[in-house]
Parts: structure tokens; C-alpha cells; sequence
């Protein structure tokens, strides 16, 4: 060895074998798959973990690469590699962490890996670090060539858990998979059911936590498969393993006790992939479609695809190409359902529906169109539509001097984030000068757990100018009356499986009874919805339930259908002068306090439920 002094520089001799030591990097072999077991690492690696001896940097490590990185930063960095390497074409990996020495020093780590294969396919890293410090660690604004490059790719990698996105899956499997015509692939469409209620349980610290943990159960479970993260709590694997079934039932086994006693449930659906299947985004619409139908079954894990939801898909399709022309042209329609008030036995607002009726297709199930257009965000023209003719019907029963009270028109949570549907609704009622008390806001309770305090300042624009806002469908998903005090509304409408129950289960009546009293409590109106028997009516009146709605007073019509089969049947419709004094007697009930009786336990079914 010479020193140049003319350049300050170190040179080998070509005759020497020397590598330098004491240098703030160095260089390793891992195996790239199972424990990552460490094959070699020279001196300045071992150096850099404060050892003397590979066999102390083994003892140290566990003579894993996994027992190099700080257990704080080896999910991240373990996904980050898999995305950039076996997720994609590159074989090369940039990734920072942190490792702690033998003394317990934090060092903060550049890895520079190049993935390479052995004759028989195995897979190493060959693996280059350097000590960048702690400033150069967490400075963002001056990257290297090679961190500038990664950057530029995880563009295409999912922030959090390191897997890709939704366009390089696509884009990855299309020239791997389809442009070869593989057709042994696998579509599989996971799901983390009631995710939101985990969040809002648990916190989003902890719900990231069962993401990352989702993303590394997957990568275990198919190694050599395309793994994405779509969106939210939705992941997508295709791969060409012969054991997807028990592939996806692995998952699920390993995800439930990830988080000790919260039970974490995972469902999939599973598409093979066909001949005439020629996009990567059908192949997942049909995986997706699969996994949807086993949502709300707890007896199933996964869903296989089949011709019949083929059908579903091209309905979808119907859908989403004819949406704007059913609008134009009136195949959409508004049907209205009565609510009664319970007390009186008087209709005092209508339900605004909306309805489809194809020319091609006949009647579309609202389920179906409505889900829809909110997967593709385009349920927002529907609520514009019906918030208009809403507005229109009502400005023709006031000219015609008819009987009229308010109607409820349903709000999706999307409407908030694709128009300015507060902003629609006052210029919709300016322009057919409808009063705003005729006009009440229905949102529903799945929605409450979606971006909360941005849905919170919304509804609360509509109650300070003079809306009412209900919530519906109360009981369908997974909130209770302490999660939504958070929110300030009018009526509280539950869902009618409530009734459903009571039918099988009488003991189901205190709970119904409990649910009614504590709106009450919070100054809230209780409505009932799937009213079908005069029983279901006797037994609101006896517990106080404020309102009632369902087939036992009438099936959801068009306005004169249903107005002329209100006169029919010797319904009558509440007037002005009784809001105002039923308002009157309700204000002098609140100054008195809850009347006798009021917190009474309920009859149960076949013993006497008469109002006293």
C-alpha cells in the first residue's frame, strides 16, 4: 500500500489483498428468503455493530439480517424491499434504518442491496452499507443518486406498508401476467371487515399497526406473488399458487389473533382467471365482486367468482354508462313512504326514494344501482336529482294549496367530498322557494365513521340555518349512541332489523325500549323503521317511540299514488297549526321533567301493549 501524497488519496497495490477497516460502512450476504440467515459479512460491517468477531456479530444478530435492523423500522424496511425488488422487475434496493450496536449506540444506516439468483433459483442480497450519521439521515432536501431513483419509484409503492399501489399492480401484472397469457393466476380481493370501527375503537396508531401486519402476513403467504395495497383496508394478490384456498384461509387464521382479544376478520374473494378476462381491472372487479358476497356472512371467509356475478358486473357497468341518460330521461324516479307520528296516528313527513326504472333492464334493486354509483362516485348526481325533484313536488302541492309536511331526502357521505351539496341544496330551495323546515337531512350511520369532523362541520352547516338532519338506519353498522354524541342531529331512526328481532325474540324489546329512552335523553326523536303489524305499532306507543314508518301504513309510491291512496284509507296529514302546538306541548313536557310511566319496562309480545 502507497499513499499519494500528490492527491491525498489511498491506492492498492494490485499485488495485495487488502481491505480496508475502520471504515463507516461495509459489505454482507443474507439469504433473501425464510430467516434471512447471514452468509457473510466483513469487518467493517461487524465494526459497524460495535463486534470484534463474526462470530460476536452473529451472537448479536441472531446471524439474521432481520436481527440487524431496529425492531422499530423492520416491517417498514422488510416491505419497502419486497416492493422494490420482488413486487416488481428491479433487483436493486435503497432503503434507510436505524441498528443498535453491542453498547447500545444508535447508528443510522444506507443499504444498497442487488438481489441475485443461484443455479438452483435461490434468491441472496448482496448488501452495501454506510453510517450516514444522524443529520444526513433525516435530511430530506439533498438525496443521493440512488435515493432520488428509489423516490422517483416508491411513487408506486404504498407509503405505509411498502407494498405497491393500485397502478403499478396494475401495470406489473399486465406485463407479467397477461402479456404472457398466463392463465393459471389467481385474483384475490382481501377485505378487513369493520376496519373503521377498529379505528375509531383502537386508534389510527393501531390501526396502521393491522395494516402493516396485513401486508407482511400476505408477503409470508404467497412470496412470489404481486401484492398491493388499493386502498384503506383493501389489499390484492394475484399469484399462480396451486393452494390459493388454503393460502387465503392462512391469512385469516394469522390475522385473527394478531391483536390479541380484538378479533381481526379478514375476507377474500377469489377470481381465476379466464381467457376472455383482458384487464387486470376486471380481473380484480370480478375478485372484489367474489369478496362482497360473503361481507356479512360469518359462516364464510371467501367467495369464489361465478357466471352469476359476471351478471352483477355487467349490471354495474349498465350502471355507470347510463347513469347521466336515466337522469335525462326520467328513469329515475321519486317514490315517497309516509311517517306517522305514533301519538296521533297522522302523517307527519314523507321518505324521499329513488327508484330506476330501465327500459332494458326493468326495475333496478336500489342495493344494487346506489352501491354502485357510490363505488364510482357517482351517487352525488342521484342526490342532486332527487333534492330537485324533492323541491319540485313540494313547490306543486303548496301552489295547489294541498296538505303538506316536511320530506327526508337521504345524503351519501361522498356527497360531501364530490359536490358542495350543502351549497345545492339552499340554491335548490331558493329557486322553488321551499321553506327549509320542509326539508330534512337523512345521513346514514355507517357514515358517521367516515372523516367524522369534516361530517360534522357539513351537518352542522345544515342545522344552524334551519335543516333538521336525522340519522338513519341506526343499528345496521357498528356505532353506538356514545359515538355518535359527537354529532349534533334531530332524530335518531333505527333500523328495522330491530323489529325483525323482536318478531324471533321478545326479551328484544328492552333493548329497543332502552335505545328509545336514551334518545329521549339527549333531546333527540325516536323513529322506528319496518313497521309491518299493528302489534310492532301497539308496542311503540307503549314504550314512546316519537315516529313510525313501514308497510303497515303503506309501501313507498309515486307522489299522487301515494296521496290518493292516503285518502283512501282515511290517513290524514298533520297540518301547521298542529306543529305548532304540539311544539307548544312538548316545550311545557321538557320544563316539567319525564312524565310517570315514561321509563317503564316494556310488555312483552302477547300480554296487553294498549297505550293507558
Amino acid at each position: 500500500m502507497s499513499e499519494d501524497k500528490n492527491k491525498g488519496q489511498i491506492t492498492l497495490r494490485p499485488d495485495e489483498n487488502y481491505i480496508p477497516t475502520g471504515l463507516p460502512g461495509g459489505f454482507f450476504i443474507y439469504n433473501a428468503q425464510g430467516d434471512e440467515e447471514i452468509y457473510f459479512a466483513d469487518q467493517n460491517v461487524i465494526e459497524l455493530f460495535g463486534c470484534k468477531t463474526i462470530a460476536e456479530f452473529r451472537e448479536l444478530t441472531g446471524n439474521s439480517f432481520k436481527g440487524m435492523v431496529h425492531p422499530d423500522d423492520l416491517e417498514k424496511v422488510e416491505n419497502d424491499i419486497h416492493a422494490q425488488t420482488f413486487s416488481s422487475e428491479k433487483i436493486h434496493d435503497y432503503v434507510r434504518y436505524r441498528i443498535l450496536t453491542k453498547q447500545g449506540e444508535t447508528r443510522y444506516i444506507e443499504d444498497f442491496g442487488h438481489l441475485l439468483h443461484g443455479k438452483e433459483r435461490q434468491k441472496f442480497f448482496y448488501v452495501y452499507i454506510v453510517d450516514v450519521g444522524q443529520d444526513e439521515y433525516f435530511n430530506r432536501d439533498s438525496n443521493s443518486v440512488a435515493e432520488t431513483a428509489i423516490l422517483s419509484e416508491m411513487q408506486n409503492l404504498d407509503r405505509l406498508t411498502g407494498l405497491m399501489n393500485r397502478r403499478s399492480f396494475y401495470e406489473n401484472v399486465h406485463k407479467t401476467i397477461f402479456k404472457t397469457e398466463n392463465t393459471n393466476a389467481f385474483f384475490i380481493y382481501f377485505d378487513i371487515a369493520h376496519f373503521k370501527v377498529f379505528n375509531e375503537e383502537q386508534g389510527f396508531e393501531r390501526g396502521d399497526a393491522v395494516l402493516c401486519q396485513m401486508a407482511k402476513t400476505l408477503l409470508k403467504e404467497f412470496p412470489d406473488a404481486h401484492v398491493a395495497r388499493f386502498d384503506g383496508d383493501h389489499f390484492v394478490v394475484c399469484t399462480t399458487s396451486p393452494d390459493v384456498v388454503v393460502n387465503v384461509e392462512n391469512v385469516h387464521k394469522q390475522m385473527a389473533v394478531v391483536y390479541g382479544s380484538v378479533h381481526i376478520e379478514v375476507k377474500a374473494g377469489i377470481y381465476k382467471l379466464e381467457d376472455s378476462c383482458d384487464e387486470v381491472r376486471t380481473a380484480c372487479d370480478r375478485a372484489r365482486l367474489a369478496c362482497n358476497t360473503v361481507k356479512k356472512r360469518y359462516d364464510k371467509i371467501y367467495g369464489m367468482y361465478d357466471s352469476s356475478l359476471n351478471e352483477r358486473l355487467r349490471l354495474q357497468k349498465h350502471v355507470v354508462n347510463t347513469i347521466d341518460k336515466a337522469i335525462e330521461n326520467n328513469y329515475l324516479r321519486v317514490y315517497y313512504q309516509p311517517i306517522i307520528r305514533v301519538k296521533t296516528g297522522r302523517i307527519c313527513a314523507y321518505e324521499a326514494l329513488v327508484r330506476w326504472i330501465d327500459p332494458e333492464k326493468g326495475f333496478l334493486p336500489p342495493g344494487d344501482f346506489i352501491i354502485t354509483l357510490e363505488e364510482f362516485h357517482l351517487v352525488h348526481k342521484v342526490d342532486i336529482f332527487v333534492v330537485k325533484k324533492v323541491c319540485e313536488d313540494l313547490r306543486g302541492l303548496l301552489d295547489k294549496n294541498e296538505p303538506v309536511v316536511p320530506m327526508s331526502i337521504n345524503l351519501s357521505r361522498l356527497d360531501f367530498k364530490l359536490c358542495n351539496i350543502f351549497e345545492i341544496i339552499e340554491q335548490t330551495c331558493t329557486h322553488y322557494n321551499i321553506p327549509r323546515n320542509l326539508l330534512h337531512i337523512e345521513i346514514t350511520e355507517s357514515a358517521m365513521n367516515n372523516d367524522y369532523l369534516h361530517l360534522r362541520r357539513e351537518l352542522e352547516q345544515f342545522r344552524d340555518v334551519g335543516y333538521h338532519v336525522w340519522i338513519d338506519d341506526f343499528g345496521s353498522g357498528y356505532s353506538s349512541l356514545n359515538s355518535l354524541l359527537s354529532y349534533n342531529f334531530d332524530v335518531l331512526k333505527l333500523d328495522m332489523d330491530f323489529l325483525r328481532t323482536y318478531d324471533e325474540h321478545p326479551q328484544a324489546a328492552s333493548l329497543i325500549h332502552n335505545i328509545v329512552q336514551s334518545a329521549r335523553a339527549l333531546g333527540v326523536k325516536a323513529l322506528q323503521e319496518g313497521v309491518e303489524t299493528k302489534e310492532h305499532l301497539e308496542f311503540l306507543k307503549k314504550i314512546g317511540c316519537d315516529y313510525a314508518q313501514g308497510f303497515y301504513f303503506a309501501r313507498p309510491m309515486p307522489l299522487e299514488e301515494s296521496r290518493r291512496m292516503t285518502r283512501e284509507i282515511g290517513l290524514e296529514w298533520e297540518t301547521e297549526d298542529f306543529w305548532k302546538e304540539s311544539a307548544r306541548e312538548e316545550a311545557n313536557v321538557a320544563a316539567a321533567g319525564p312524565s310517570e310511566g315514561t321509563d317503564a319496562a316494556p310488555s312483552e309480545k302477547g300480554q296487553d301493549v294498549s297505550p293507558k
